[in-house]
């Protein structure tokens, strides 16, 4: 690593350490190879750090310090300014080792979500008007299900877009620097898609009937006995999750999950990260059915997008197993995740009549570049996933989850305001 000499060795230590997070990681990294990517010896680490806590604490630090001197010019509500949100965008689009590390320690710490608040009240950061306090926090989210559903909209909409603006430019899909990008995204945020697009648009949203959303609900429901059995190395795998969490996972882990060796693993993968990515992949390929099951009976493109959140939903409801690996569905940007090439012996290869008709390029909603509307369709995908690991782990009932999902297709048609 190259030493920047206006900085101190504390500072550049901190940036080599930030370093691991260039790409999604669920691998944590040791201080050896911290000492080797500033170009010192370990014990000169521990000059400036007692330990690897010590760092961690001091990248937290940094982080939220970051954080609030750019929340903190909103003014005490969150709406009351969109510019200090966009800048705190384009800061994330500049440095995607910071969203990558948070993405890491969201997937890694139950709640982590409130260990934000709690280090943004310590500085002083009041996120809106009435959530002055962690203990008015706690009690809104518990209460009103629409701040929850709001905060997991708006997250996982900006790490989404984030991530895909900085993979669409590896694969040469962006080969211009996008046009405010950061400030449309906000805007497309607070308006949603009716206010973003226009009529005669592909993604305008067509009016759906009250009668008409629970025909396509009752589609969507997964009744007691049509998945096949959850594979039983999955399972272990979900449990080591929960035991562990990512970067505990290990084939020695899940080979005692499944009282087995090691070496029976092997049998059926050669690595820890191919067995992950086949066991995801035939889970993916089944939803996917599902899915395209489901959308042969969507009047149009809004109807199919209705009918991908809640067949998700039902999806997600059915296999609890998969909560726990959401993490690594939501993270890893590896292209072999979305290519499913292997699918799984039950599933059925039926085409998602939507497919052929999505556009390549569209400009509305603008997000400062040109991109296919396949971006928005993946953006789609990921929001029930995220808002239903924030719903499982805060304890929601399936009547408190499904008024949750209710609240998001609303915020994607019309904009959280």
């Amino acid at each position: 690593m190259a030493r920047d000499t206006t900085k101190s060795t504390k500072e550049l230590i901190l940036d080599a350490a930030f370093s691991f997070y260039e790409e999604p990681v669920f691998k944590d990294f040791s201080m050896r190879e911290l000492a080797a990517k500033v170009g010192v010896s370990k014990p000169a680490i521990y000059r400036h750090f007692d330990g690897k806590e010590a760092v961690i604490a001091a990248m937290e630090n940094r982080v939220f310090d970051t954080m609030a001197d750019y929340l903190a010019k909103m003014g005490g509500d969150v709406q009351a300014s969109k510019l200090p949100l966009a800048s705190l965008i384009d800061f994330f689009i500049e440095n995607p080792c910071y969203i990558n590390y948070f993405w890491y320690q969201f997937s890694s710490e139950k709640n982590y979500e409130k260990h934000i608040f709690e280090s943004l009240f310590a500085r002083n950061v009041v996120l809106a008007h009435g959530y002055e306090t962690l203990a008015n926090y706690e009690k809104i989210v518990s209460e009103h299900p629409t701040f929850l559903v709001k905060q997991s909209y708006v997250g996982t909409s900006i790490f989404f877009f984030v991530k895909a603006v900085e993979i669409l430019r590896k694969q040469g899909k962006v080969t211009s620097e996008p046009k405010n990008h950061a400030k449309n995204l906000v805007e497309f945020l607070a308006s949603g898609l009716r206010a973003s697009t226009e009529e005669g648009d592909f993604l305008h949203p067509a009016a759906i009937s009250d009668s008409r959303k629970q025909e396509l609900k009752k589609l969507c429901s997964i009744g007691e006995g049509v998945l096949p059995p959850e594979n039983r190395i999955f399972v272990a795998l979900a449990n080591v999750i929960r035991k562990f969490k990512p970067a505990g996972v290990t084939v020695e882990r899940i080979a005692d999950e499944l009282n087995m060796a090691k070496s029976s693993l092997y049998e059926y993968f050669e690595n820890k990260n191919q067995m992950v990515k086949q066991l995801v992949n035939n889970e993916i390929a089944l939803l996917q059915t599902i899915v395209n099951e489901n959308s042969v009976e969507a009047a149009n493109f809004t109807e199919y997008m209705f009918i991908l959140i809640w067949t998700e939903f039902e999806y997600f409801s059915k296999r609890p197993s998969l909560i726990p690996i959401c993490g690594w569905l939501l993270m890893l940007n590896d292209s072999s995740f979305n290519e499913q090439k292997q699918r799984s012996e039950q599933c059925d290869t039926i085409e998602n009549p939507w497919e052929k008709r999505i556009p390549d390029r569209v400009v509305r909603p603008d997000l400062g570049f040109a991109y296919s509307a396949r971006v928005l369709v993946h953006w789609l995908g990921v929001l029930p996933i995220a808002l239903f690991i924030q719903m499982t782990d805060k304890g929601w009932n399936e009547e408190k989850q499904r008024q949750g999902i209710e609240i998001l297709t609303d915020f994607i048609m019309n904009g959280v305001k």
